[in-house]
């Protein structure tokens, strides 16, 4: 099994004055069979942290300002979108009406 990160995390802190190399992680597409198989538990916090990384990473390059409420605001929606392609991945997108149902 190959390890990784997301590469288009890893890339844009890089071009934005980092140096990530030999990064390591799960292949986001290996979750869902994972799940299939009973897997409950799946670590996602180092791509999460490397969209914070990514983010002010870039914030800074570009704006050369320290105000951290815009990069703040831009990690919450990139950080969102990041939630939900993993719960698309793991086949639990959708699924929040069941799970409430289920708790009645």
């Amino acid at each position: 099994m190959a390890f990784r990160v997301p590469k288009e995390e890893w890339t844009g802190i890089n071009a934005a004055g980092g140096k990530i190399a030999g990064s390591m992680g799960v292949d986001a597409n290996e979750y869902l069979p994972a799940a299939k198989l009973g897997v409950t538990k799946v670590n996602i916090d180092t791509d999460g942290r490397l969209v914070w990384t990514r983010v002010h990473r870039e914030f800074f390059r570009d704006k050369r300002r320290v105000r951290f409420p815009p990069p703040g605001k831009i990690f919450i929606e990139e950080y969102a979108k990041f939630i939900a392609s993993r719960n698309q991945l793991l086949g639990s997108a959708g699924q929040l009406p069941a799970v409430r149902d289920s708790l009645k």
